[in-house]
């Protein structure tokens, strides 16, 4: 053991002094690796490309935009900026507020100006996606060093210090950010996390105990849980940026977080991390933003424009902030929530024809129409991508689909002149 420290001294020592004796030679030799580690090129890895493919659409084929994927009515710009300009005033008094009460947060360490900035883009994705059903509390905790969010239950979600520092100023970011914590408690993530895990932890218990086949299982129920921990991840990603979206903020903004976190050390196998690598991440959203429709921005400013700026104080725990539900409650039907199957194949048949994917369109219409035969729009849409199947393979299988889904779409609604002209042309 003594000869072999001798030896690895020796050889450190080596190393250093050979090695340092040209250092140009050094410099030439560690660019090298820069050239594959360097974080600035890692950042904004595929941001151009990403940046101009989202929300792809195709102007040259047929689109009445009877497709609607929300009850709303498009407030005029002149209204909704009256409004925001009303809304700016109330905010100014919680600005005073918080900047008075929160200067002293000794747990966070965390400026007043922070909570404040946290409250509005909070606030905001909170009207524009009808949640203010509960009262939300967003903390701020201090470490200088992991950049990390989480949520915990269902109305819970923290942000620390290091993270609000990294995207200061940069609030299309923090939305994605904070949308993408409120996108798993929307899911019920923490619920089927705890499930996943109790069977887990009951499994290696048994191991220790000494049941072997309880071990086994148990390595097959860890990769189980790690890749339905990274399915979560995906999906909160997506339904974060729509949540942003429908805020009206810049969801682009996902490639500065994520090539932030691309150029952070990411070791050992993905099989034993409970997240994707943020690569996976951007290819996940940018594969479905393009499917993201446009109305869903004039959906969140109908929603902004109908309700009122939500008060704000800070909570007795003096780390986070709690935004207030109004008193006067909507509906409960009116109230956000993840897509259901039949709007979510509805949407993904619609979008795959606008994008010119007729082949798709058709696969998730006949994915809805298995469980909902009643919507119209979907048929004519259908009979659409159908049309344009036929004129580009001229086999007549899709003719025949083409004026079914016409026909079927005018029993549904014989009053539509779209659908009427559809038929008549076939």
């Amino acid at each position: 053991m003594k000869n072999l420290l001798i030896f690895l001294a020796i050889f450190s020592l080596f190393c250093t002094s050979v090695l340092a004796k040209d250092y140009t030679k050094l410099q030439v030799k560690e660019m090298k690796h820069a050239q594959k580690y360097g974080t600035t090129q890692k950042y904004f890895d595929q941001q151009p490309i990403a940046r101009a493919d989202l929300n792809v659409t195709n102007s040259s084929i047929k689109d009445p935009k009877i497709m609607k994927f929300s009850e709303y009515e498009k407030i005029n710009d002149k209204d909704y900026n009256k409004k925001i300009k009303a809304d700016d005033v109330e905010y100014k008094n919680y600005e005073s507020y918080l900047k008075s009460k929160a200067k002293y947060n000794y747990n966070a360490k965390s400026k007043s100006d922070d909570y404040y900035n946290i409250y509005r883009v909070t606030e905001k994705l909170i009207r524009a996606n009808n949640l203010d059903y509960l009262n939300w509390r967003v903390g701020i905790e201090r470490n200088t060093e992991e950049v990390n969010a989480y949520n915990t239950g269902m109305n819970y979600i923290c942000l620390n210090t290091a993270l609000v520092d990294t995207f200061s100023g940069n609030d299309d970011a923090l939305a994605i950010i904070i949308g993408h914590e409120m996108a798993h408690a929307l899911l019920g993530h923490s619920q089927r996390k705890a499930q996943l895990y109790n069977k887990l932890d009951a499994m290696t218990r048994a191991a220790k105990g000494g049941n072997t086949s309880a071990g086994i299982v148990g390595i097959g129920m860890e990769i189980k849980y790690n890749a339905d921990s990274k399915n979560m991840e995906y999906a909160a990603d997506v339904e974060g940026v729509k949540l942003a979206m429908h805020a009206g903020y810049d969801i682009n903004a996902i490639y500065d977080i994520m090539g932030y976190f691309k150029s952070l050390p990411y070791t050992g196998s993905e099989w034993t991390k409970t997240h994707p690598h943020p690569g996976r991440r951007i290819q996940n959203v940018k594969d479905n933003a393009k499917y993201f429709p446009k109305e869903w921005e004039d959906v969140g400013k109908y929603n902004i424009y109908h309700s009122e700026v939500m008060p704000v104080k800070l909570s007795s725990d003096r780390k986070s902030i709690v935004i207030t539900a109004p008193s006067s409650k909507l509906n409960p039907n009116q109230y956000y929530s993840p897509e259901t199957m039949e709007e979510l194949y509805a949407r993904l048949g619609y979008m795959s024809y606008i994008n010119g994917e007729f082949s798709k369109s058709l696969k998730y219409f006949d994915d809805l129409f298995s469980t909902d035969k009643t919507n119209a729009p979907a048929y004519l849409y259908a009979s659409y991508a159908s049309e344009y199947l036929y004129n580009n393979t001229k086999e007549n299988k899709y003719k025949k689909l083409a004026k079914d889904y016409a026909e079927q779409a005018y029993k549904l609604d014989p009053k539509n002149k779209y659908i009427k002209e559809q038929v008549d042309s076939l």
